[in-house]
């Protein structure tokens, strides 16, 4: 499965705390005050209007957190608290994630929903396997993830011959047994499925299944390799490369590409994704159509997908800096983190041009807002092809992302498609401080987007230009065929 990297920036400009004994009120106060006095949408959310419906929300959790003595509970507290600012950036950082509570009762009901299928083991799968071989659908067999972590017997359904059950081959644990149904599949086209995928708590979670030869790729949650019966055809180096890797150049036909996009949160993000560009400049420069896949991508770093600029550029890109709250200890969070940044080359480069100018305004203008500098990209010429870029987004396409979508459509060539993205872009630059207990940290925007208050996108995202609508089930297709009925 996989795992997003937490990036280096919003660990660098911290202060610490020493051990002391633990207090839910403790951290909650210190919170408060950093939010009041650093927080780049305080004066925005707390207002004339709103003020009345914050003090009583601020009384009420202080009067929660004082008996408060367990962690989660103390987390879940502040956790409302901070949801009257309905910013996604504004946030606890905690050692490791809480989990919902979910009860046993729940689980039971969840998992009595599942079919359990009459294979008490491998043995006794093959042997179906064994007696149907000229029936079998390609995607019947034995299946292997590819982190090893499960062996899952793939059959059809007796009464829908599109619908395919994956099961356990052997026992994990008390509810999870050897039969149990661990995702379904309805076909839907050659080689696509629509799939229900279940964790270990029995929740479900809706995805596109693709059959790529010998793999099953469930898109954003596994990939499985076919072990029985022997594939009649395996993916090659190139087909791996090209249509099985999370992050990846495809030639889907002869007018279209697709890059999928890493999310911009991985500390070698550009890296990757320079890769990639390098790797297949032919694709990427000749295939008259580009699909930029950032669906489910959380923002990160924007020099991320700069690397991709040339193929999409008609006239200059400006990205427009925020405009940052000048506040004393902000000044501290930035000139630490210059500090730190000098022995490390790569965000040297990325950051300085940007941090240094806006540290000495700051400090020149402590009590206002102060405006970041705009960086232009312009390139030598407009590249022939792509004539045409669709930039993939959902609504879990957030933040920086959700900036390369206004960064791209300065160009002539692009056009956003799929549904309202998350709406997370209104406060931006976060950095986060050391709170005294249980090892959290709280982080917050400190700076504005130059956008407000004329074009908000929190809680609402970026309109595409084209709908994908909500039955379709392979979003890539849907924008392949639309963009060649357009040529």
């Amino acid at each position: 499965m996989k795992k997003y990297l937490i990036p280096i920036l919003l660990t660098i400009s911290q202060l610490s705390y020493s051990q002391q004994e633990c207090r839910c009120a403790t951290n909650f106060e210190l919170i408060f005050q950093k939010l009041r006095d650093n927080y780049a949408g305080w004066s925005d959310k707390v207002t004339t209007k709103t003020q009345a419906s914050f003090d009583k929300i601020t009384a009420d959790t202080r009067d929660k957190v004082v008996d408060i003595k367990n962690e989660k509970e103390c987390y879940k507290a502040i956790s409302e608290w901070i949801s009257f600012f309905k910013d996604g950036h504004v946030f606890i950082g905690t050692v490791a994630p809480y989990s919902e509570d979910v009860s046993a009762a729940e689980i039971e009901k969840r998992a009595a929903k599942l079919q359990q299928l009459p294979y008490s083991n491998e043995a006794a799968f093959m042997q179906y396997l064994n007696t149907n071989p000229t029936k079998l659908k390609s995607v019947e067999g034995i299946w292997e993830s590819d982190d090893k972590g499960y062996r899952l017997g793939i059959v059809r359904d007796k009464n829908n011959e599109n619908k395919f059950s994956a099961f356990l081959l052997a026992d994990r644990d008390n509810r999870w047994k050897a039969g149990k149904t661990k995702f379904e599949m309805t076909q839907v086209a050659p080689n696509r499925y629509t799939t229900t995928y279940y964790y270990a708590d029995f929740s479900g979670e809706k995805c596109l299944t693709r059959e790529v030869k010998d793999f099953l790729v469930l898109e954003n949650i596994y990939k499985f390799q076919k072990v029985y019966p022997k594939p009649t055809e395996t993916a090659s180096t190139v087909e791996i490369q090209q249509k099985i890797a999370d992050y990846r150049v495809e030639k889907i036909d002869d007018e279209t590409a697709l890059i999928v996009l890493p999310p911009f949160t991985m500390s070698n993000a550009y890296e990757l994704i320079a890769d990639l560009v390098s790797k297949n400049l032919e694709i990427l420069g000749t295939t008259p159509n580009l699909i930029i896949d950032i669906r489910n991508n959380p923002g990160g770093d924007d020099f991320s997908y700069v690397p991709l600029f040339s193929f999409i550029y008609t006239n200059p890109i400006v990205r427009q800096s925020g405009f940052f709250r000048a506040s004393e200890e902000n000044i501290i969070s930035i000139a630490h983190e210059l500090e730190v940044i000098q022995t490390i080359p790569v965000y040297q480069e990325r950051l300085v041009p940007k941090l240094q100018p806006v540290l000495r305004d700051m400090q020149s203008n402590i009590g206002r807002f102060v405006k970041g500098p705009d960086k232009e990209f312009t390139y030598g010429v407009v590249m022939n092809t792509p004539k045409k870029v669709a930039i993939l987004a959902n609504r879990n396409t957030a933040s920086t992302a959700e900036n390369m979508i206004f960064e791209a459509k300065q160009s002539k060539k692009v056009q956003f498609f799929g549904e309202n993205t998350k709406g997370l872009a209104d406060y931006t630059d976060v950095r986060d401080w050391a709170l005294p207990c249980y090892g959290w940290r709280i982080a917050f925007a400190l700076a504005k987007s130059p956008r407000l208050p004329n074009n908000p996108i929190d809680n609402v995202g970026i309109k595409p230009d084209v709908k994908i609508p909500e039955e379709t089930t392979d979003w890539v297709e849907f924008t392949r065929q639309y963009l060649k009925k357009s040529n």
